[in-house]
């Protein structure tokens, strides 16, 4: 099931990347498919068929997955950015790219490859499942997951505010969606504190995040695309 979801997921992002193309060609907005095509790699380098093939081109000792560590993190402050400016939240903004945001992302990125080269990396393993347990790895998971839920924090309030308001009931609902992918990215910070025997939630929690948030940042450019149309119509 979770094989399926994950590779689902990707389907829709690729989906979205490639609908952002002729408007990147146009010149419109290239930074939004830029975002996707992050993202579309990210969730490629999450799946184990595409991670142990491209780590083993890498060398083999899962520099995959400190790769994409780095891509998740440049992946969000862009993304927090450009979420913050279309939500029109300032402070959500200024707690990602302002001094303490930058602090935090520069602080998780030095820790994370601290991490990982004090750990014996060797033989690819998808999520690094499969190595030694210790304090190293448990803190260069919490890491990784650590700064997309600080993201995610700063971005909540204001997207909570365009699903409570009066706007039109298909952003209100793509919003929804959104708010919905940014919550189970904070759900992720509890993840130590899921039994070895419910393991599977925790790739069902990520890829449901990343559908959610694929589905919102999608329903909200469509809105934003109807909302033109019909202002032109009207016009």
């Amino acid at each position: 099931m979770t094989t399926v979801l994950a590779w689902a997921t990707l389907s829709i992002w690729l989906i979205l990347t490639a609908i952002r193309i002729p408007s990147a060609v146009r010149g419109e907005n290239r930074m939004m498919f830029v975002l996707f095509a992050l993202i579309s790699l990210d969730i490629l380098l999450s799946i184990e068929e595409p991670y142990l093939l491209i780590d083993g081109w890498l060398g083999n000792f899962n520099l995959g997955n400190l790769l994409l560590r780095f891509m998740l993190y440049g992946t969000f402050l862009l993304m927090g950015i450009k979420v913050a400016r279309a939500f029109g939240s300032a402070s959500g903004e200024r707690a990602i790219r302002g001094p303490v945001g930058l602090a935090v992302l520069g602080a998780t990125g030095v820790l994370t490859a601290f991490f990982f080269f004090s750990m014996d990396t060797r033989d690819s393993t998808v999520g690094l499942n499969d190595l030694d347990q210790g304090p190293a790895l448990d803190l260069y998971a919490a890491l990784g997951r650590f700064y997309p839920g600080y993201v995610a924090v700063c971005l909540i309030p204001g997207i909570w505010r365009s699903v409570r308001g009066s706007g039109p009931v298909l952003l209100r609902a793509a919003s929804a969606t959104l708010l919905l992918g940014l919550a189970l990215l904070t759900v992720s910070q509890v993840f130590p504190l899921i039994p070895l025997s419910n393991t599977w939630l925790r790739p069902l929690i990520n890829y449901s995040a990343a559908l959610a948030t694929a589905l919102g940042l999608g329903g909200i450019w469509l809105s934003k695309t109807v909302a033109r149309r019909t202002s032109r119509t009207v016009i």
